[in-house]
């Protein structure tokens, strides 16, 4: 199949997923800690991470595999987990005890531990500027962590009894979700300041964000409704209802799928981000509180923290858009996707082996050749910069030995 042939058939899977096409599916189900609660993953190196309340620890799941590989103690009662793929460091808020855990992903070993305020419980992470946000529930504020320093360099109050924290990296703003004031306060990264405040509806919990359309989507515990916020405008554009008390959110920007866990339905509502509906209802455990998603394998993942059990699922909606030949041989990666400026292109070799790395327009117009030689076995991670192209959807190709894989780039200013 010719690159152009591929691009069309991509384009057509786009098009089917924007017509509110999709197949999402339960295909395991793991068992976890006591109380399994915060859940956080890193595309790059497909690894799901998930605090249990009241085992004082983090189980990591290798997402090849669906199981547990490693279990990492932690400080008490661990809430929130976010993670910053592009350094593998994991952050766990630890609500009872006053700080956040600071995990190696490479070593799956805690390397630090940072003091933050009264009861932290949702994190988020901007890895473009290496900032990690923590809610601090008793204390109504956001700490703000350097990650190169692992320390809190401000802290900003908020509103009353803030839980979740969403990022938008492309934007650099963080959104913290109010359940005390029924509202979500909007940060400013770059002067560390809230600049709105934006009613929603009762007891917002969970936050989700996608990055591409600029989009913020909350779960209202005590609504049974997630308010839809337009990043660009910081108003309500939107209000859909899901199941009895939702929590957690979880976001696809490549698909434009947004995942919510309803704890008291114990269901998973799906809605296509194009249509602002849901389209899917998903059974799942006891207590469905968090979801984490894996956009570069379509996977979801729901802690339900009173069967002690993470469920995964499986979204087929854009399972088109990876078109790879012998995926066992080699597997390649790309975050951030969307990007702004620079995208870095990770893959394995399992072999020494010619190497073509190649960059496509939506025309299916070559643009770049980034690798055409050969190269030994091993692990490679390459700086696309798109500082010099226009604004859109673009292709990259993998051809190494046997294998060939073609997967999208967004780009946006």
């Amino acid at each position: 199949m010719s690159i152009l042939q591929k691009i069309k058939l991509l384009s057509l899977v786009l098009c089917l997923s924007i017509a509110g096409f999709s197949q999402v599916t339960v295909v395991d189900t793991i068992v976890i800690g006591d109380y399994p609660y915060g859940i956080g993953v890193n595309p790059q190196t497909n690894r799901i991470y998930v605090a249990n309340k009241y085992s004082d620890s983090v189980s990591v799941i290798d997402g090849s595999g669906d199981s547990v590989i490693a279990t990492i103690g932690v400080g008490d009662y661990p809430n929130g987990v976010g993670v910053n793929p592009q350094t593998n460091r994991i952050y766990v808020a630890n609500a009872d005890s006053d700080n956040v855990s600071v995990i190696d992903g490479s070593g799956d070993s805690v390397i630090a531990t940072i003091g933050v305020r009264d009861s932290p419980a949702g994190v988020g992470v901007n890895p473009q500027t290496n900032r990690i946000y923590v809610a601090n529930v008793f204390s109504d504020n956001v700490s703000i962590i350097d990650g190169s320093g692992d320390s809190v360099i401000a802290t900003i109050g908020v509103g009353y009894y803030p839980v979740g924290v969403g990022v938008n990296p492309q934007t650099n703003r963080i959104y913290v979700a109010n359940a005390g004031s029924d509202n979500v306060s909007v940060i400013d990264g770059s002067g560390d300041s809230v600049i709105a405040t934006i009613g929603v509806g009762i007891s917002p919990d969970g936050i989700g964000v996608n990055p591409q359309t600029n989009r913020i989507y909350l779960a209202n515990a005590f609504s049974n409704s997630v308010s839809v916020i337009d990043g660009s405008g910081d108003s309500v554009i939107a209000t859909i209802g899901v199941g009895d008390s939702p929590a957690g959110v979880g976001v696809n920007p490549q698909i434009n799928r947004i995942y919510v866990a309803n704890a008291f339905s114990n269901s998973v509502s799906v809605i296509d981000g194009s249509g602002d509906s849901v389209i899917a209802t998903i059974g799942v455990g006891n207590g469905p509180v968090r979801v984490g998603v894996n956009s570069q394998t379509n996977r979801i993942y729901v802690s339900c923290q009173l069967d002690g059990t993470v469920w995964v699922l499986q979204d087929a909606t854009g399972g088109v858009e990876d078109s790879t030949h012998n995926p066992q041989d080699l597997s390649f990666t790309i975050y951030p996707n969307p990007f702004s400026q620079k995208t870095y292109l990770r893959f394995t070799l399992p072999k020494a082996s010619r190497v073509n790395l190649t960059v496509y327009d939506i025309t299916g117009r070559l643009v770049t050749t980034i690798i055409d030689g050969f190269r030994n076995a091993g692990v490679y991670e390459i700086t696309f910069d798109g500082s010099k192209f226009a604004s859109g959807i673009y292709f990259y190709q993998l051809k190494a030995g046997e294998f060939e894989g073609t997967r999208k780039l967004l780009l946006i200013r």
